[in-house]
């Protein structure tokens, strides 16, 4: 971004001076470089005012455009997406009112890649972004506009390249390449531009390619430190792809030396710690690549939320799961998963929201069309009328016929522009349902990917648990064995049950309803709830049922119910130091419902956080056992058997549960 404002900032200046030496010309480029300085300022966005008003009074249309594109600077780099979106608007209209010369040809097409798509790829729309610059392709195509081109193919790779699509990312830069080839155009960024097509090669498994690319933009001899980083970047990935591995660490290290001394690389320090931790990865470092991932989480510029935030937590899990660190594995790889998930439904429904916004525009501008032919046709059908009212004038009869033929040949250029435009909104619409049929593929997958790791990482736990059990019994005379033994026990229990929350809140998230097939009574499998719990209850404690009066046998799912009231139980046995727990159970036969209470004289729960503890990962204690996922995987149980889970707000002695559960009663 750092780069793309100073281009900004010099291509204008470049046009500015491309108008004559006038004294009322130096006065405007002086105010132009008064007003650049001044932007980030509320005086600022006058001053542009004043500057576009000036400029049209000497007819000067460049500097006219330029001070609508500053403008358009002062909201897009405060995020302001109606200030960009109508900036956007008045530059294009504008250059189209001036019949798009060629000296407001750059302007033109600067806002719509430049600002506008370059705001929707930082808002991560990235379908929003990949719809515009398709139309800005297209247009580009039909004016000539090399550049422009050039330009679409670049941003369409970088799109392709955030979402991992590495053989489209390709096939964009080596287009943008070929268009600034063949058409001899300069750019200041060819070596980078270069070095973003090997590392695609690279991902592709294309190394040789790579390096021939690599020696183009190498012959360029960059300049700039950041060109031949990114240069040095994509060499050591390409011989790390070769296991060439002594060659990598040279371009590992002469990419590091381009920071040295130079604070504006500061910016780049990502790739630098990405190169390093491929390297390190690679070459079976596992602990130094753990050190500079370390290190790149703990930098409080990146954001939480971001892209490169939860890969970084993908690749510590990689690691290690490489190091045989299951536990710091999986749990790497659940807040990875809870945290892409999060942010990919977040990035979804906003593009949702705004590509459908779009296709209503045009769906209005379509109806607007359809409705000017309709007037056309009457005007038609009005000079066919007069024509025959008026035949007997030759002259005048013929005037309206040539008439009447122009007409008809603008319905028909418009109905072909109309079916056009309705041809492309049905490929919009087709691409939107791919994607969101893509979205959820990638759920269905998460969902496979944490059953198939629960699986793998609870067969060597249960090994360690039996194993443990058996030290248990062999040293039961020696203390300190016992209780080394019984801490590996309670350990290897705790992060079965982590794993068994896991996958109970994946196999949830599928299931949109859970069957009532078991015909039972209930107050029995109470009082064995009970039983199970009493071993987990402090001294002190006393655990209570207080069974139903009417006990009658109902259809429901037994497992998932007495799943819900045994964690209940516990949770109660967990916060409860002295005084009782009790639990109720009542069987509403006019209702169909089945309420189960669970009420303890522990710390209870405040007012503020009775709905909070229902959110997955939330803890009021972050010194307590548990993963936050007990609670919530117990509501969605409840939502799933049609029922549902709450805290009581009127108990004030300790925490009230409640859970209602629909039965079917037999016929």
């Amino acid at each position: 971004m750092f780069l793309l404002a100073v281009l900004v900032g010099c291509l204008p200046v470049q046009a500015a001076q491309d108008r004559g030496k006038s004294p009322a010309d130096s006065i405007l480029k002086l105010y132009y470089e008064d007003v650049r300085a001044r932007l980030s300022t509320p005086e600022g966005l006058q001053m542009c005012d004043t500057l576009f008003t000036r400029a049209s009074e000497t007819g000067w249309v460049q500097m006219q455009a330029i001070a609508l594109c500053l403008k358009l600077d002062y909201y897009y780099f405060r995020n302001d997406r109606e200030g960009i979106l109508e900036g956007t608007r008045r530059v294009r209209d504008f250059c189209l009112a001036h019949g798009k010369s060629e000296e407001l040809r750059y302007f033109y097409y600067f806002v719509w890649g430049g600002r506008l798509i370059t705001y929707y790829i930082k808002q991560s729309q990235h379908n929003v972004a990949v719809y515009e610059t398709r139309q800005m392709l297209a247009e580009a195509q039909a004016d000539d506009y090399q550049r422009g081109v050039a330009d679409c193919y670049r941003l369409l790779a970088n799109l392709y390249l955030v979402q991992d699509s590495f053989r489209q990312a390709y096939e964009n830069f080596r287009r943008e390449l070929d268009v600034l080839e063949r058409h001899g155009i300069e750019d200041v960024n060819l070596p980078t531009q270069y070095a973003s097509l090997a590392q695609c090669a690279v991902e592709l498994d294309m190394p040789d390619t790579a390096l021939v690319v690599l020696r183009k933009g190498r012959a360029l001899d960059p300049e700039q430190p950041f060109q031949r980083f990114s240069l040095y970047k994509a060499y050591a990935l390409c011989y790390l792809e070769t296991e060439d591995f002594d060659l990598a660490r040279q371009y590992v290290d002469s990419a590091e030396m381009q920071f040295r001394g130079e604070p504006s690389m500061q910016l780049h320090i990502s790739g630098l710690r990405f190169l390093k931790t491929e390297y390190y990865k690679t070459t079976k470092q596992y602990d130094k690549a753990l050190t500079v991932l370390q290190e790149s989480l703990a930098d409080t510029v990146r954001r939480e939320t971001g892209h490169l935030y939860y890969t970084q937590l993908k690749d510590l899990g990689n690691i290690y799961w490489l190091k045989g660190d299951m536990r710091r594995s999986a749990a790497n790889y659940r807040d990875y998963i809870h945290l892409s998930d999060s942010v990919r439904s977040a990035e979804m429904r906003s593009s949702t929201d705004d590509f459908s916004g779009i296709l209503e525009i045009a769906r209005l501008q379509n109806e607007t069309k359809e409705l000017q032919l309709v007037l056309q046709q009457k005007r038609l059908r009005s000079t066919y009328f007069i024509i025959a009212l008026l035949g007997c004038v030759l002259v005048l009869g013929g005037l309206f016929f040539a008439r009447a033929m122009k007409l008809n040949r603008r319905l028909k250029a418009s109905e072909a522009l109309v079916k056009a435009q309705n041809e492309h909104l049905v490929a919009a619409g087709e691409e939107l349902l791919r994607a969101k049929e893509s979205a959820e593929q990638a759920s269905r997958m998460k969902s496979d990917f944490i059953r198939n790791m629960s699986h793998e990482v609870r067969t060597p736990l249960n090994s360690v648990v039996g194993f443990s059990q058996v030290l248990a019994s062999k040293y039961h005379d020696d203390p300190s064995a016992t209780e080394y033994t019984s801490i590996i026990v309670s350990s290897s229990m705790n992060l079965l049950r982590l794993v068994d929350d896991v996958l109970n809140v994946a196999y949830l998230d599928q299931a949109d309803t859970l069957p009532r097939t078991d015909h039972t009574a209930m107050n029995n499998h109470c009082h064995e709830c009970v039983s199970k719990i009493l071993s987990q209850v402090r001294p002190g404690v006393t655990m209570i049922f207080e069974p139903s009066s009417a006990d009658p046998v109902v259809h429901t799912n037994l497992k998932r119910v007495m799943q819900i009231i045994q964690h209940l139980l516990l949770n109660a046995a967990k916060f409860t130091v002295e005084g009782e727990i009790i639990l109720t159970y009542d069987c509403l036969i006019p209702q169909r419902l089945m309420r189960f209470t669970v009420t303890d004289t522990g710390p209870g729960i405040p007012l503020a956080d009775q709905e909070t503890v229902f959110e997955r990962f939330v803890k009021l204690d972050t010194f307590s056992q548990g993963t936050g996922l007990g609670l919530p995987a117990c509501r969605l149980t409840a939502v799933k058997l049609g029922g549902r889970l709450w805290v009581d707000p009127a108990y004030t002695d300790g925490c009230r549960m409640i859970l209602e559960v629909p039965v079917d009663l037999p016929e």
